[in-house]
């Protein structure tokens, strides 16, 4: 790790290298491991340490962006020249008026030495004990296990300084039958928390249970959902529908809506990079400090989240939720809580007369009709038909076609735990299993 001293002093000798009004710069620094498996064999073990400096900078309404992993002085000179020239051959942006001038962050414990200093050792004794699990009954695991350490720092040419570090475990694997396959993942900050035994159990469990599935007419289910399956349907929530960019260009299910009964009233849904459930991260890519924002309260659309240019348009305050300089979209949600309830999921799949449970989805796409959440994908890793609160058996992989407004209204019951999913990118979302009733599977397969 660079260290906040090391870090800052380099973001601040390149803004003063800058011959413009305003400048504001990131640092980016990052360590990790990754090791991969397929055929109850590692088969790959990478190293990676880089750091990644992005510059903006403002001549008037013209912003320049310009990104370099180097940082020798001459080499920051050179990132500030091509900052500068790019800014002059932009066109204005009028919802442009100046960088934030912000407070400092609270600081997060979000970091662990164990996780940092993870050796590869380390992770292919977790891997083993996966691949165990599976030997147990000959099936094949795959997958993959990574442990990183970040720190982000930022500098503005007003003042404004911010840093933070912290820690992500991910470890996931796909175990193999000839006729099924079970998924199972865990994500923690603590590399000393991770259950590579509980989780190759889990995997294991699923692939025995769903071979030989059976073919299964599509039509409308009630349907219990896990974590993981919730998950794939979150992102795509927060992509097309809680950004401002979307809710301002009226593409999202929440533009023109917000006061409105969208979802049902035990469904809430909010986004809050200070909470310690989650991977903390206390402030966005524009130094702002981040706030918790109740997307969805009692199924009431309440807010969407903003970064400064989206914010402007609406002569509102940035929410903290700014994405790196360069993206396609704003501002995004990327530590989103979903509420829980007071069920487990053994107890959701004991209340089914007749419906499914569902451990994953896969391939999923929110692109159909944005406005409806209308989404469309497959259910992978374990489909199980379920009558009079038993497991009859496993079915052969259904398409889903539905929208998530529907859906999230016609929640019949939440687990009471949730689950922690690290993000591959920067965040993490905490979530439990549900129950929902009519759900629709508008097509079937051959597997």
């Amino acid at each position: 790790m660079l260290g906040e001293s090391r870090a800052l002093e380099t973001l601040k000798k390149l803004i003063s290298m800058v011959e413009a009004e305003q400048a504001e710069a990131i640092l980016l620094a990052k360590s990790s491991g990754l090791t991969r498996f397929a055929n109850s064999t590692i088969h790959q073990n990478v190293f990676e340490r880089d750091n990644e400096i992005y510059l903006r900078v403002a001549k008037g309404k013209r912003i320049g962006v310009a990104a370099s992993n180097v940082t020798d002085d001459a080499s920051l000179k050179r990132l500030a020249a091509r900052a500068q020239e790019i800014a002059e051959s932009q066109v204005p942006n009028p919802d442009f008026d100046a960088f934030v001038t912000s407070p400092r962050a609270e600081e997060v414990a979000a970091f662990s030495r164990a996780t940092e200093e993870c050796s590869a050792q380390r992770r292919a004794e977790n891997v083993k004990a996966v691949i165990d699990e599976a030997n147990r009954l000959n099936f094949l695991a795959a997958g993959s296990h990574s442990t990183s350490a970040k720190e982000i720092a930022f500098a503005n040419s007003y003042g404004t300084t911010q840093y933070h570090k912290h820690t992500a475990v991910f470890m996931n694997t796909v175990v193999m039958a000839p006729t099924s396959s079970g998924y199972a993942d865990r994500s923690s900050i603590d590399v000393s928390d991770l259950d590579a035994k509980g989780l190759g159990e889990e995997a294991v469990k699923v692939c025995a249970d769903s071979q030989n599935p059976k073919e299964l007419e599509e039509g409308r289910y009630d349907v219990v959902i896990s974590p993981y399956a919730l998950d794939s349907l979150m992102g795509w929530l927060g992509y097309i529908g809680f950004g401002a960019d979307t809710f301002q260009e009226e593409r999202s299910f929440m533009s023109g809506r917000i006061g409105e009964q969208i979802m049902g009233e035990n469904v809430s849904i909010w986004d809050d990079g200070c909470d310690p459930a989650g991977v903390p991260f206390p402030f966005d890519f524009e130094g702002v400090p981040k706030q918790r924002v109740d997307l969805i309260k009692n199924g009431v659309a309440r807010n969407v989240v903003y970064n400064s240019l989206t914010a402007n348009k609406e002569g509102k305050s940035s929410t903290g939720h700014a994405l790196p300089p360069g993206e396609e979209i704003a501002a995004l949600p990327l530590n989103v809580f979903f509420s829980t309830g007071d069920s487990s999921e053994a107890e959701m799949v004991e209340s089914l007369e007749r419906g499914l449970l569902v451990k994953r989805f896969h391939y999923v796409n929110g692109f159909l009709e944005p406005r409806q959440a209308l989404f469309t994908g497959m259910t992978r890793d374990g489909t199980f038909l379920v009558e009079n609160g038993k497991i009859k058996h496993p079915v052969k992989n259904l398409r889903f076609t539905h929208s998530m407004l529907d859906a999230f209204s016609k929640v019949e019951m939440i687990s009471k735990e949730a689950k922690l999913q690290i993000s591959d990118w920067f965040g993490a979302s905490v979530l439990p299993a549900l129950k929902i009733k009519g759900f629709n599977f508008s097509g079937k397969t051959e597997f």
